[in-house]
């Protein structure tokens, strides 16, 4: 029985091998396709200045080709269409970033060849510095240009004198990670007086609306404490002693975008400043009544869950740390720092390393007497590195202090006696922006660099507060 299964199975295999036919066509050869050069990948453009496109062509037959030209309008959920081998508009549409194909198509066999690019649309603001100041106790907001002229006041120019109100806070761009490479696509001036806060549009400078009007249920009073923009083009901070996170559940153009709900509700009372997590689901903050570190999940909302972590660490007690606060940060989504007195007025500084296991734990690293108290003032302001170095103003001096070896000394740039009155760091703490009184510098504090002076800006108004630069491209 087994010798006849091997017979069958060969005359198969011979029968198989004599019928096939090699049906192949190897005389097949490729459209010609069309060669585009000088298409750029992004086009600059200032509102109400010529879009010219006009990529060169290698094709045997260019009569055959057809051109079709789409830019997409997300905010009219429309596009624009152009026909023909290049475009020449007057451009008109806003500053902001559009996504726009070039189709191909060859007549003679239909087929289609796409190329994409961006419409990149500029305004005179889109590169240079803004800045806050507050001059004779009115807060304003100037531009800088590249070229270093000061356009002072130009939120009163673009809104027909209007005021911002008074002590000034902070200054906050707002952007989208998604939205590559970032731009800036509005301004929020936090202040303690007037309106509270007010939404700028960061190309005409024209006021869009007032922290009171971003929330979906009115707030009776606000007290606004510090906030931080999000990758998602909102903002979160601290107010009236509460976390607030920006909504983004919707359409980064709906204007509902970024608006506030309700808070995280629970018994506490913030510190001004808390840690937004930008990488895992928690927030954390410090209860200036109960004196304690307290935590938030977020889980698409934050939930407030107090005192509900896991501390590991018996250096000191996270739920009883018992200081008023002056200066909390939490590093890199890492590491947290804290500068506070206790009950005798003494300075003391604190860290603790946070991590999400499943559950959040905080593990108390040290709390230790400040090494130089006499330095901090109650205008003393603080901005941190990456790499945990931490600078710090007092009178016309700014310190560079390192908590490993607790090393504190000065910065060698001459601010002409004038008192420090704001500093921030940039590319990747590598430069210091540093204000005065009518002044804005630009400080080299990279590795080994102690404020050697890159440049500096005069002629702004009052004493310089925040600044955020732009240079969309």
């Amino acid at each position: 029985m087994r010798n006849r299964i091997i017979i069958i199975a060969t005359v198969l295999v011979v029968i198989a091998t004599g019928c096939y036919k090699d049906k192949g066509n190897y005389d097949y050869n490729a459209p010609e396709e069309p060669i585009i050069t000088n298409l750029d990948t992004v086009y600059s453009v200032f509102v109400g200045d010529s879009l010219i496109i006009k990529p060169a062509v290698a094709y045997t037959n260019p009569a055959m080709l057809r051109f079709d030209w789409k830019i997409a309008i997300p905010e009219l959920l429309s596009d624009l269409s152009f026909k023909g081998p290049e475009v020449r508009t007057v451009y008109g549409l806003g500053a902001n970033r559009y996504q726009a194909r070039l189709t191909i198509t060859d007549s003679s066999n239909g087929m289609k060849y796409f190329y994409k690019f961006v419409v990149s649309g500029k305004t005179a603001f889109s590169q240079g510095t803004a800045v806050l100041s507050v001059d004779n106790g009115e807060t304003k907001l100037s531009f800088i240009k590249p070229d270093g002229t000061v356009q002072p006041n130009i939120y009163e120019a673009a809104n027909l004198g209007a005021r911002l109100g008074g002590k000034p806070k902070q200054l906050i761009g707002l952007r989208h990670a998604s939205i590559q490479p970032f731009h800036t696509t509005s301004y929020w001036v936090i202040t303690d007086e007037g309106d509270k806060g007010v939404q700028i549009n960061s190309n005409t400078m024209k006021k869009i609306k007032t922290l009171a009007g971003n929330f979906f249920t009115p707030l009776a009073t606000i007290t606004p404490g510090s906030f931080i923009g999000t990758q998602q083009e909102s903002m979160n901070g601290v107010i009236n002693g509460k976390l607030y996170v920006g909504t983004t559940q919707t359409w980064n153009l709906n204007p509902l975008y970024g608006m506030y709900g309700l808070p995280a509700e629970g018994d506490y009372n913030l510190f001004d400043q808390a840690a937004f997590n930008s990488v895992m689901p928690y927030f954390l903050g410090y209860d200036k009544v109960k004196k304690q570190v307290v935590a938030f999940t977020n889980f698409g909302s934050p939930a407030y869950i107090g005192t509900g972590y896991t501390a590991v660490g018996d250096t000191f007690d996270l739920r009883k740390v018992g200081l008023d606060l002056l200066y909390f940060v939490q590093v890199n989504d890492g590491n947290c720092f804290a500068l506070g007195k206790d009950a005798n007025g003494n300075l003391k500084e604190i860290k603790f390393g946070a991590a999400f296991m499943g559950f959040i734990q905080l593990r108390a690293e040290y709390i230790r007497n400040f090494s130089q108290p006499a330095l901090i003032t109650p205008t003393t302001k603080w901005a941190w590195s990456p790499s945990e170095i931490f600078y710090f103003t007092s009178g016309d001096k700014v310190y560079r202090y390192n908590p490993t070896n607790e090393d504190i000394r000065p910065l060698t740039t001459d601010f002409g006696g004038k008192a420090v009155t704001m500093i921030k760091l940039i590319d990747g703490g590598n430069t210091m922006l540093a204000g005065t009184e009518g002044t804005l510098y630009h400080l080299d504090v990279s590795t080994g660099k102690f404020g050697d002076v890159i440049k500096k800006q005069v002629g702004i108004p009052g004493q310089t507060i925040d600044a955020v630069i732009r240079n969309d491209q």
